[in-house]
């Protein structure tokens, strides 16, 4: 019975919660540093399906899957790399105003 309630209570926290989870904060503030870096080890293998995308486009002797998913995975590892780095940094306005650490600011943010 109190494993249940225990369940309940959190499974109600977990859900109130995801109201809150689509509001951006404003740049230049601590807890959007943390939300980047979230997003940025969450979404990161979102950078393989662009690079491969954008590889096919290319006429090469190799095929664009297979340098789009190398240089994806390169840049996948990178993106969550400085996701870690923004979340344990967060409260350190390093760099100054908390700029972003890499550059598409988020991955749905790629030029097509």
């Amino acid at each position: 019975m109190i494993r249940s309630i225990f369940f309940l209570g959190i499974l109600f926290l977990v859900l109130s919660c995801l109201g809150f989870a689509a509001e951006m904060e404003s740049p230049g503030t601590p807890l959007r540093k943390l939300q980047r870096g979230f997003l940025n080890i969450a979404l990161s293998p979102m950078d393989i399906s662009h690079e491969i995308r954008r590889d096919q486009k290319r006429d090469d002797i190799i095929p664009g899957w297979a340098t789009g998913l190398g240089r994806g995975a390169c840049f996948a590892a990178g993106r969550a790399l400085a996701g870690v780095y923004e979340m344990l940094s967060f409260p350190i306005p390093f760099p100054a105003n908390y700029e972003p650490v890499v550059t598409p600011e988020f991955v749905w943010e790629h030029p097509s």
